[in-house]
Order: structure tokens, then sequence, then C-alpha cells
């Protein structure tokens, strides 16, 4: 039985969320942690309201760092009231930095890293990380806000070796896509390698990043699957000791 660790449900339709969840069931993903941050505040609560109608979805809330512009302190305080006394709720998160598209301004996305970091230790949850060509920033800040008291995962880490060996050093884990299916993602692989098993999670990060054989189509927690089978053959292991070691780590981290 696998578990999704990330995946972004709340742009789906209700007949297109019952068909991704029913083949999610079908392929073995028990569980799946919905993150409410990635499309602005509104699907905050959307993903609440679906992780709350379903026994089996969990969810992080928060605000991408696309989004850092748009933080107030009214949502903010929304968001903190929900990640507070949701029990759904059991991180903070996707947050961190994104150099790629800069659609919020650099120092605006690093104050908002800032505050998140901070309210994970008011609430005493982990962190759900995005950390996009930003060199050595997201993980600077990070460790300045002591992040990993709570525990911290870097979400489809796509990584150089050395900020992977930098993140793992600190404690933090790192969690894989489909993006290490990829014909281009050899260094990836490299890292996937690295990689403790005891530090690793796995994900689809659907709708995007769709892996082999299913690349170019829509993503979904089914194919989470793919990503097992990848890092079983890169480890040399058996899928299912894949699936049941980064299940145990999902688990535990989120205290599903």
């Amino acid at each position: 039985m696998f578990i999704d660790a990330h995946c972004h449900l709340s742009q789906l339709s209700e007949d297109e969320l019952h068909g991704v969840l029913t083949r999610a069931k079908e392929a073995g993903v028990e569980k799946l942690v919905a993150i409410g941050a990635g499309y602005g505040f509104e699907d905050n609560p959307k993903t609440l309201d679906i992780a709350k109608k379903h026994d089996n979805i969990f969810c992080a809330l928060a605000m991408h760092p696309h989004d850092a512009g748009e933080v107030t302190d009214e949502n903010f305080a929304q968001l903190k009231t929900w990640i507070q006394t949701e029990p759904k709720v059991k991180a903070v998160g996707e947050i961190g930095l994104d150099y790629h598209y800069m659609n919020s301004p650099k120092d605006k996305q690093q104050e908002v890293l800032h505050k998140f970091a901070a309210l994970s230790h008011e609430v005493k949850k982990p962190i759900v990380i995005h950390d996009r060509d930003c060199d050595f920033d997201c993980f600077d800040i990070l460790q300045s806000e002591n992040a990993t008291k709570n525990g911290a995962v870097v979400h489809c880490f796509t990584g150089p070796m050395p900020l992977a060996k930098k993140y793992l050093d600190a404690g933090y884990f790192l969690s894989f896509t489909g993006i290490i299916t990829f014909k281009k993602a050899a260094d990836l692989r490299e890292v996937v390698k690295y990689c403790p098993l005891d530090r690793m999670m796995i994900e689809t990060d659907s709708p995007f990043l769709a892996p082999v054989p299913h690349r170019g189509k829509q993503n979904e927690p089914a194919y989470v699957k793919h990503v097992a089978e990848c890092v079983a053959e890169l480890k040399g292991l058996s899928v299912a000791e894949i699936a049941q070691t980064t299940k145990e780590n999902i688990e535990a981290f989120f205290k599903l």
C-alpha cells in the first residue's frame, strides 16, 4: 500500500475527484496528503473541505511562494486558525522560495517563508517545503528558523547533490516525484540513490509531473506507484519494500 505525500486536488470537479480517488484505491494508494497552497488563498478552504469529507485524505495549508504577495494579516490569521484547530490539517505547506518564475518579489517570498516557518513552531506541526532555483537561500532561511524542530520535508526535490546533502545532513526529509523517471533526470536519480530510505518520501505533486509511462498526461495519485517502482530499481529493492518504508516515514512525519 502506498501513500501519496503531496498532491493537489482542489481544482478537480466532484466527478473528476471521484474518478481520481477510485483509481488511486485500485492502484493501492491508501492515503493522500493534499496541499492547500498553490492556487491562491481560496484553495486552502477547498482542500480542507475535501480532506474533511474523506477519511483517507489529510492536508497541509499555507501560501505558496508564487502567492507570497497575496499574504495579508487577515488570511494569515485564518490559516493559523485552521492549522491549529482542524484535526485534518497535519502540516504547514507548501512554503518556500521559487526564483524560477519569480511570481512574487524575492524579498516578499523570504518574508513570508520566515513567517510561516515561525508559525510551524507555534502550532507544533511540520512543514512542507518548496525550493526551486534559489541556490541555498531557502535552506539558509529554514536553518535560521530551526525548521526541523517539528519536522520538515523538501517536496519534489530536484536540486543538485550538494543541496541534497545539506538538507539531509541537517535532518530534513526529501520527497521525490515522477521527475525521477524522466530521461534527462540522471543527476536526480543519483540523489535518489544517495538518499537514505529512512529520510525519503514519494509523491505525485499531481496534477503536475506525470511519470513515465504517463508523461504528458494529467498526473494523479494512482501514479505514485511508478515513482516507487523507479526508486526500487535504483535502490535494488522490491517495490513492496519502498512502499512500506515510505508509508511508515509519511505516517510518522504527518502523524496520520
